[in-house]
């Protein structure tokens, strides 16, 4: 993956914009949640790789920060994918933790005996953990209507299990 590529996948969301975080690890990319207080903290990210996601008009003609007009994060996730380029290519749904932002690493379902309600370990079979907070993942009715959400919102037809989809 070329270097361009990998940046796009590395976001620093400025902490108005904690929904807006949540939905971009629905989708798959590193995206933290920080004050965006000074330039100093902005150039720091800059060189670092990450792109500066912010509503803050200080810093609204900072090369390389991405500046969000909306305030409702379904539109501001829109901008962003548009600022930014984001292609459904780059997508890879449910792969990080929505609340820390780590990785998901798979785990046996015998490993989530107790860990889950009875009904899911009875009728699921894929789970993910994050090694981070401990939390476990598992495809239900809730992650499905998220893939409609995102579906309806892009146009992309996010399947669960394709390429640039669930994984």
């Amino acid at each position: 993956m070329n270097e361009d590529k990998e940046r796009q996948n590395r976001f620093a969301a400025d902490i108005m914009l904690g929904k807006l975080v949540k939905w971009l690890r629905v989708l798959g990319f590193d995206a933290r949640t920080m004050l965006l207080a000074n330039r100093a903290v902005i150039e720091s990210l800059l060189c670092g790789g990450a792109i500066p996601v912010t509503r803050r008009e200080k810093f609204r003609d900072i090369e390389g920060v991405v500046f969000i007009r909306s305030d409702h994060h379904f539109e501001q996730l829109m901008e962003l994918i548009s600022l930014v380029s984001i292609s459904r290519e780059e997508v890879r749904l449910f792969s990080r933790c929505i609340l820390c932002n780590a990785g998901l690493d798979p785990i046996a379902r015998e490993a989530v005996s107790g860990a889950v309600p009875d009904y899911v370990f009875e009728t699921a079979s894929d789970f993910r953990k994050c090694p981070e907070c401990g939390r476990v993942y598992w495809p239900g009715s809730h992650r499905r209507r998220m893939i409609e959400q995102l579906e309806s919102l892009t146009g992309w037809g996010l399947k669960e299990g394709e390429k640039g989809g669930a994984e």
